[in-house]
């Protein structure tokens, strides 16, 4: 009896300290939140949990949406040959694609000139600032205090790009905008300022081609009113209008002397044969003293050391030369300017456009669940890492 008395005093005690337990013991909600901070690692929120929060708040939430408007062009010239893909088919008429040139526009694309043009004429600064952005994306954003060009040219990029196929020399334009029309507006102003750009290219590239024959043909006409000017001057110094004719005319006159000559030594030797004593053999004599003083005047006059007909001849010769080779350069030289003039007409370059800018429907950007697990995966990769080097770096200061 008395343990049984015993017991039933300990059960009531046993009652009120559970009741006192169960009065001082936290609800369940609350054991969970202790253990859920219990095990909070904040190297985790912070590397995968915090960026990917914020990720999904702008994708989700204040993203706007994007339009874009693709048009696709090929730069193409004569006097280069393709023989694949669309090459093929714009050899058939007689053109191919300029890789040099094609770099040259995919570069204007996204240069500061172009960006200039569009803002004075296309208003690139509205498109930009539409009320349709969100306050990070659109310009000038977050970054309200950078409204100069430098900024305006910075945040380009994200909205316009160019790419080109290697294979087929295919670029393709893009261009983002928050309104279909803007989107379709830009391509087509873009198309329109790279086809004015080949043109320029064109009419440079012409224009330098035909400088460099003109300059060529002017310096031989320049070249020949030179020497034609020389010529005259030796012939006035010379006092002989055509030296060549003036040696032949010498040539010819001791000729005719040297005959008259060998006729006089003919008839002294019949004198001297059939009348010794003839009073007529002293004057023939004579005469050929003189025949023999005159071929010598004449020969030292054709071939004397100056101002012989010799020197004036090889002078004049000299000239003439000179004169005949400019003239040839000068024939020479119209003809390349005639080539050339030919040649600038036939390799032009042509901006010919493939697809023309379309004004989408729908918006296609941003790709919201794409950059979500973009943002994911990089976060757990880095997170991952970060967690293997501290491993690691553990593991060597314990051993």
């Amino acid at each position: 009896m008395a343990e049984i008395r015993q017991l039933d005093r300990v059960q009531p005690l046993g009652r009120v300290a559970a009741v006192i337990d169960a009065a001082v013991a936290p609800p369940r909600s609350v054991a969970r939140f202790r253990r859920l901070f219990g095990s909070f690692n904040p190297w985790f929120w912070g590397i995968v949990g915090l960026p990917t929060l914020i990720a999904g708040v702008y994708y989700f939430a204040i993203a706007s949406d994007l339009y874009l408007s693709e048009a696709k062009f090929i730069v193409r010239s004569p006097k280069q040959v393709q023989a694949s893909g669309i090459g093929a088919l714009l050899q058939s008429t007689g053109l191919a694609r300029a890789e040099d040139d094609t770099a040259a526009v995919q570069d204007f694309i996204t240069s500061r000139d172009v960006v200039r043009m569009l803002e004075q004429k296309n208003d690139l600064r509205e498109v930009f600032n539409r009320q349709e952005g969100d306050f990070i994306t659109r310009f000038p954003g977050i970054l309200f205090w950078r409204t100069d060009f430098e900024a305006l040219f910075g945040r380009y990029d994200r909205f316009v790009s160019v790419e080109t196929n290697a294979s087929t020399g295919v670029s393709t334009l893009s261009v983002k905008a928050y309104r279909p029309e803007d989107s379709e507006m830009l391509a087509t102003a873009l198309l329109a300022y790279s086809e004015q750009l080949i043109n320029e290219l064109n009419e440079r590239a012409r224009r330098d081609a035909l400088d460099t024959a003109r300059r060529e043909v002017d310096r031989a006409e320049q070249r020949i009113a030179e020497i034609q000017t020389e010529l005259t001057a030796y012939r006035v110094k010379q006092k002989m209008l055509d030296p060549k004719s003036a040696s032949s005319g010498v040539l010819e006159l001791i000729g005719q002397m040297n005959a008259a000559q060998a006729n006089a030594r003919t008839q002294l030797g019949e004198l001297l044969n059939n009348s010794p004593n003839s009073p007529q053999i002293p004057l023939v004599k004579n005469r050929i003293a003189s025949l023999d003083k005159l071929i010598a005047e004449e020969r030292a006059k054709l071939s004397g050391a100056t101002d012989s007909v010799v020197s004036a001849l090889t002078e004049y010769e000299r000239l003439n030369l000179q004169r005949e080779l400019a003239e040839k350069a000068l024939a020479s030289a119209f003809t390349s300017l005639e080539a050339a003039r030919l040649e600038a007409q036939r390799q032009q370059l042509y901006l010919e456009t493939i697809a023309q800018p379309n004004l989408a429907d729908y918006p296609l950007y941003p790709k919201r669940l794409v950059s979500f697990a973009m943002v994911l995966v990089s976060c757990l990769l880095v997170y991952g890492i970060a967690w293997l080097l501290v491993a690691s770096a553990r593991e060597h200061a314990a051993a």
